[in-house]
């Protein structure tokens, strides 16, 4: 009898094992599935982080980069511990039934803490720029004309602004000391980003030296979406935008510069009264090749008289 007993209660403990496992199973089903879920939310994360940090000023948080970690690490031992249930060691249950249970519990909480209610970046202060340090004015010409377009800049109306003379008369170190004037301190501007157009500028040229200023990768892109894509990334910019020695006329709509009284201004030197004035620019400023006392000794306007510019 007792031997009966014996083979009796061992086939119901073996029975209980089975049914132990099969719930086992079940809840590894449901921890499978929700991991499913956790991984096409992080695929979601991923592609608006995508989106947001080619946005320049945008930088992820650390929160939702230690966040794409755990959910990564997660879903690696979420796999392992399913191998381990397919094998189904019966003397195992009870620790395997902990695992499944306790990583249901992890995936949960991420799966609550993906929400990220208050946003996926954070809003970085672009960098003003890079001071160019041209040299000294010297003379009060020089500095009177830099006066004239300083004055020019700060008037609201005005957006474009044209500094034609003949080459060597020192525009580029006009526009230069400009440029490190907004870089170190200006609240009316963000920064200011200078582009040497030259002969062999072309609207392409012009776009990925402003790109590479706004730190946007464009080359991921077909060139038919800069311009789209340039323009997106200056709304709301307040930047002053200097086009140095352009030798003919651009479009600035086919560039993807938006000029607005409250946001981005624009210098144009030139060579060409007329191109400034093809480009449409409010004010039009001379600077002359002049005598001694208006000669600029600054590195930009002695290469500009050895080069030609």
């Amino acid at each position: 009898m007792d031997a009966i007993l014996g083979i009796v209660n061992n086939t119901l403990g073996l029975y209980q094992k089975f049914i132990d496992l099969s719930r086992v199973k079940e809840e590894m089903d449901d921890l499978e599935k929700n991991m499913e879920t956790l991984s096409a939310l992080k695929a979601d994360i991923s592609e608006e982080l995508e989106q947001e940090e080619r946005r320049p000023g945008k930088k992820r948080k650390r929160e939702v980069d230690e966040w794409m970690q755990n959910s990564a690490s997660l879903k690696d031992r979420v796999l392992e511990l399913g191998r381990k249930v397919k094998e189904g060691h019966l003397l195992s249950l009870p620790m395997l039934a902990h695992w499944v249970r306790g990583l249901l519990t992890e995936v949960d909480k991420l799966r609550e803490m993906g929400r990220f209610a208050n946003g996926l970046t954070l809003d970085v202060k672009p960098a003003r720029g890079y001071e160019l340090q041209p040299g000294e004015l010297a003379g009060q010409a020089s500095r009177t004309k830099r006066d004239e377009i300083w004055g020019c800049l700060m008037k609201e109306e005005v957006l474009r602004v044209g500094v034609w003379g003949q080459a060597g008369g020192g525009k580029t170190f006009l526009a230069e000391h400009i440029h490190d004037q907004i870089v170190r301190d200006c609240p009316r501007f963000d920064g200011a980003c200078l582009v040497n157009v030259s002969q062999e500028g072309t609207v392409g040229t012009i776009q990925t030296d402003i790109a590479k200023y706004l730190k946007l990768a464009l080359t991921e892109e077909s060139a038919v979406y800069w311009r789209a894509k340039l323009r997106e990334a200056l709304q709301g910019k307040r930047l002053l935008l200097i086009l140095d020695d352009v030798r003919k006329s651009y479009s600035l709509e086919q560039v993807g510069i938006a000029l607005t009284r409250d946001g981005c201004k624009l210098i144009v030197t030139s060579r060409s009264r007329e191109v400034c004035q093809q480009m449409n620019c409010h004010k039009l400023i001379h600077v002359p090749h002049g005598s001694e006392e208006e000669v600029w000794w600054g590195s930009e306007a002695v290469q500009d008289y050895f080069w030609g510019r």
